[in-house]
């Protein structure tokens, strides 16, 4: 069980992430990153990985292709939008249907484990239709094994049209099943509800200097 004054400080900082994080560099060549820090980064996928979309009718997914793609029940879709280039992000639609749907991005397993209590996962975001209802963020480890942290209040804090910075620690994501020494999904973003985003740079981001995130005490 988080304690309470725990939550509230990770709570608090994500208001403030602006601020401790240094900005990335958006030069950066995808090719020369680090795969188990960086995962999608300035419109490239780093690593052997990809983008899917899922929902009831098909939860094994629709690989996206050239960022693009559409869920077997049009739950929801994703095709390419601009953050600092043309096409450096994407832009991911959840339809009115009242189904789950899930974008994942998957790969090889990968053991995080020894940044749990370092790092946070973290990404851009653009809030062009603010969540219906609840959203999850979620990491995955082969089914069943994944957690998932909910961001929907985050979510509607964002100005609307405007990229922010969302980030987590990655000592918040817990689950019976969770291990993350065999991380084979970074990233997984789902809602059954509404909800219009754009999505870039999915990346690995060190924790300030003495913030615990979620570290029980």
């Amino acid at each position: 069980m988080i304690r309470t004054t725990t939550k509230a400080l990770w709570i608090a900082a994500l208001c403030l992430a602006s601020t401790w994080f240094a900005p990335v560099t958006q030069a950066a060549d995808s090719q020369q990153l680090n795969p188990d820090f960086f995962y999608y980064f300035n419109g490239n996928i780093v690593g052997p990985r990809g983008f899917a979309v899922s929902d009831p009718d098909n939860w094994n997914g629709i690989p996206a292709q050239n960022f693009t793609a559409e869920s077997k029940g049009r739950k929801l879709k994703m095709e390419p939008t601009d953050y600092k280039a043309k096409n450096d992000a994407i832009h991911v639609t959840w339809s009115h249907k009242k189904v789950k749907g899930t974008l994942a991005l998957n790969g090889p397993a990968m053991d995080l484990a020894k940044y749990k209590d370092l790092t946070a996962l973290a990404f851009d975001v653009r809030v062009d239709q603010k969540p219906s209802k609840d959203v999850q963020l979620g990491m995955d480890c082969g089914y069943p094994c994944r957690a998932e942290v909910p961001i929907a209040r985050k979510l509607r804090e964002f100005k609307k049209g405007e990229w922010s910075l969302l980030w987590m620690p990655l000592n918040c994501f817990k689950s019976d099943d969770f291990d993350l020494t065999k991380i084979k999904g970074p990233f997984l973003l789902s809602t059954d509800g509404k909800m219009t985003i754009g999505i870039a740079n999915i990346r690995l981001e060190r924790l300030p200097a003495g913030f615990p995130g979620c570290k029980e005490e």
